[in-house]
């Protein structure tokens, strides 16, 4: 559960820097959130080198350094999507919303939902990701999420004051999403399907399980066969949804909420449509791996584990 000086860690950070951060000016504050993960970076030499390290296995034969840089931004990266859940309540409207984010091919999200199409936001763990639900529920579609987390109890076995963020986070975020998020699980089918019919769902697609679980689909990722989970398809094909891929970008000025062409899921097969999406999962990755927070699980994509 982590060692006194940890928690101790922590808890200032959780319940004084970042919200003392949250009352400064934005830029400001994300400016100084992106410093406190480069202090991370040098507190947490060996996770840091292992992250390069995977990072070198998918994209090999460059500079040690550029891995390094890279580790850098991800941790930087981290500090920002842990202090927007100070933010996170002050964007309600499209006003708000739209000092800090732009929101590209919105109109294709709207046309579904004005002709009652089935919609499943599918992205990754791409960056400042939740931004998706934030954003549209502001734009006037609710969103709900299917998301692992469990607020009850600390399954992951986290330190207390992580843990008590990660509650408060979900609170949050459950509040501007304006929807249910829903546990994954044969269990929660039913649910998920009643939610489709009234709002879009977000699913994100990299989440890593040991090779041999149930469906998985072996795709190329990286230059070698790599498994994830065709859920989302299968759900989207059995409900009659559009596939709405998503990616939240970011820059010095503000984050770009952007929504890519959209898929019929009766168009192809689900191995198909899974291969086309992370295809372009990779390609965004490879634009900046530092976005990608996947890169400690990259050996159970690969089967490793």
């Amino acid at each position: 559960m982590g060692s006194r000086f940890e928690r101790l860690d922590l808890q200032f950070k959780y319940r004084l820097l970042f919200p003392a951060l949250s009352h400064m000016p934005r830029k400001a504050s994300y400016r100084l959130a992106s410093l406190y993960g480069r202090g991370e970076y040098r507190r947490d030499e060996a996770l840091a080198t292992q992250i390069a390290h995977q990072m070198s296995r998918a994209i090999p034969g460059l500079p040690e350094e550029k891995y390094r840089e890279w580790t850098r931004y991800f941790y930087s990266l981290q500090q920002r999507e842990i202090l927007d859940t100070w933010y996170y309540p002050r964007l309600k409207t499209a006003e708000q919303v739209g000092q800090a984010i732009q929101v590209e091919n919105f109109e294709q999200v709207l046309a579904a939902r004005r002709e009652g199409q089935p919609l499943i936001f599918a992205g990754a763990h791409l960056g400042r990701f939740w931004m998706l639900g934030v954003t549209a529920a502001a734009y006037g579609v609710p969103t709900s999420a299917l998301a692992r987390d469990d607020e009850e109890n600390n399954s992951w076995g986290l330190p207390e004051p992580e843990f008590i963020y990660r509650k408060l986070k979900l609170s949050r975020l459950r509040q501007c999403y304006r929807s249910d998020f829903i546990m994954p699980g044969a269990a929660n089918m039913r649910p998920l399907f009643q939610a489709l019919q009234t709002n879009p769902v977000a699913i994100l697609l990299d989440v890593p399980y040991t090779r041999g679980s149930p469906g998985l689909v072996g795709i190329p990722f990286f230059g070698r066969e790599a498994y994830f989970p065709d859920g989302a398809v299968k759900i989207a094909k059995k409900a009659g949804a559009l596939l709405q891929p998503f990616c939240v970008e970011e820059d010095r000025q503000r984050l770009t909420l952007r929504f890519l062409p959209v898929y019929e899921a009766t168009d192809k097969s689900s191995e198909e449509l899974l291969a086309l999406m992370v295809g372009d999962i990779e390609h965004r990755i490879r634009l900046n791996p530092g976005r990608w927070w996947q890169w400690q699980a990259l050996p159970m994509f690969w089967g490793e584990v």
